[in-house]
Parts: C-alpha cells; sequence; structure tokens
C-alpha cells in the first residue's frame, strides 16, 4: 500500500508545473510599444483664436503702409538704434516682422530687442527691483530711461519702485534740510547709508508739514515705523528731491 500510495504521489508531482505557488508576475511599467514609438507633432505656428488672426490682419495693413520694412537690414538697424525703449516695445505690436516670439519663419531674435540690448550694455544698470530680469529687453530699456525724468509729486505713489541718489553727500544734505527753506528736516540716521543707489518700494507718501512730500520707503533694516497697522511696515523717510526713477 505504501508502495502504492508513493508511486501515486510521484506521478502526480511529475504533471504539476513547478511554479505553482510562485506569485502572480506585476505588471510592467513601461508603455506600450505604440505609445512610445509616437513621434512629437510639431507646433502649429500661425495665429489660431480669432483675437490672433484680427491682430495678424491689422499688422499686415501696417507692413503695407510701412517705409522702415522698405529699407535693407544694415539701414534698418541704424534707424532703430536711434529710437527710445518705449518706441522699440510698441514696434511688436504694430508689426509681424518686429514681434518677439511670432510665427516668423526665421527663429531669431527681433531687431528691436537687438537694439535695445546693446544700449543697455553701454549703461550701467546698478541694483535693480525684482522682476526686472524677466521683461524683454526694449522693455527694460524704457525703464532705465525713466531716470532722465525727476519725480513730481503727482508722479509719486505708494506701491511703485524708487531709487535712492547716488550722491550720499546731497542725499544728506537734503534730509538734514542744510539751507532749504522748510518746514522740518527728515533726518539722516546711521543706518540710512546702505540705501544710497538702491531701489525700494514706496510704503507711503506724506504732503503735511512740507512744501514737497515726504516718502517712507520699505528697508528691511530700517528703524522707522513708516506705516502702522497690526504688521506696521518699517523703513526711513526721505524727502522727494533725494528720489529718482529706478
Amino acid at each position: 500500500f505504501s508502495l502504492a500510495r508513493g508511486c501515486i504521489s510521484n506521478a502526480r508531482r511529475a504533471t504539476m508545473s513547478p511554479f505553482v505557488n510562485a506569485p502572480p508576475e506585476r505588471a510592467s511599467n513601461r508603455a506600450p510599444e505604440k505609445v512610445r514609438a509616437k513621434t512629437a507633432v510639431a507646433v502649429p505656428r500661425g495665429p489660431i483664436t480669432r483675437r490672433q488672426h484680427s491682430l495678424a490682419n491689422k499688422r499686415e495693413e501696417n507692413e503695407k503702409r510701412s517705409l522702415l520694412l522698405k529699407l535693407n537690414d544694415d539701414l534698418l538697424e541704424k534707424v532703430l538704434s536711434f529710437l527710445p525703449g518705449r518706441e522699440l516695445a510698441s514696434m511688436e505690436t504694430v508689426c509681424t516682422h518686429f514681434r518677439y516670439g511670432g510665427w516668423l519663419a526665421a527663429n531669431k531674435a527681433p531687431m528691436p530687442e537687438v537694439s535695445a540690448k546693446r544700449k543697455l550694455d553701454a549703461l550701467e544698470l546698478g541694483d535693480m527691483p525684482p522682476g526686472f530680469k524677466k521683461m524683454k529687453w526694449s522693455r527694460k530699456l524704457a525703464v532705465v530711461e525713466e531716470r532722465e525724468t525727476p519725480l513730481t509729486s503727482e508722479s509719486i505713489a505708494i506701491g511703485m519702485w524708487v531709487r535712492v541718489k547716488t550722491e550720499m553727500a546731497t542725499v544728506k544734505r537734503l534730509c538734514r534740510g542744510d539751507g532749504e527753506d522748510q518746514d522740518y528736516a527728515v533726518g539722516w540716521e546711521a543706518g540710512m547709508d546702505d540705501t544710497i543707489g538702491k531701489p525700494f518700494l514706496v510704503g507711503v507718501v506724506s504732503r503735511a508739514y512740507r512744501k514737497s512730500p515726504v516718502v517712507g520707503l520699505s528697508v528691511p533694516n530700517g528703524l522707522v515705523a513708516i506705516a502702522g497697522g497690526r504688521f506696521p511696515t518699517y523703513g526711513w523717510f526721505f524727502p522727494l528731491e533725494a528720489l529718482e526713477h529706478v
């Protein structure tokens, strides 16, 4: 009986699969062959939306009436070198030939951006406010060219960026009120030396007790509370004449 039982177990063991107790096979993480073999589809170039079509039609009409496009590239670059940054920044909106990142056949930097970059390379910018690096070159040039326009009591506003002038002796004299007919002086503290030539955000504009406004700048290491509230803003006060555009 034991011999017959052993023969039956041997026969059963011979017919069984050797991987009966093996764990189930895990699904592969690889994508199917058809998905992996798909080629990249080229992004369509040209106007897509209705608004883009209308703007493209307006640019085509401007190109037909433009006299600049009749010049060759060398003369066109020389003409653009005399234009200010604000004019260079507006050229891409009126002509497809100067559009940055548009649907041109040649993938190269447009002439207005190249001309603005050349002008900026010849200037000393100094410290600039955050977000300046992400601007286009023509827009950067327009911001820098505003330094030639002095700040006025009508143009200064809360939330704009201004720069403390680079002449420390002049800024000190204006803050101390030496030799000027004014109601009171802002004063000069030791920590205000670090603000010379740097841009700061306007936190408050006070037009009381003076002929020209007093501007409170938000400075990280400032010791004067220029704006109250639950979380006051600290910085320094400067007369308007000691500030300029960034």
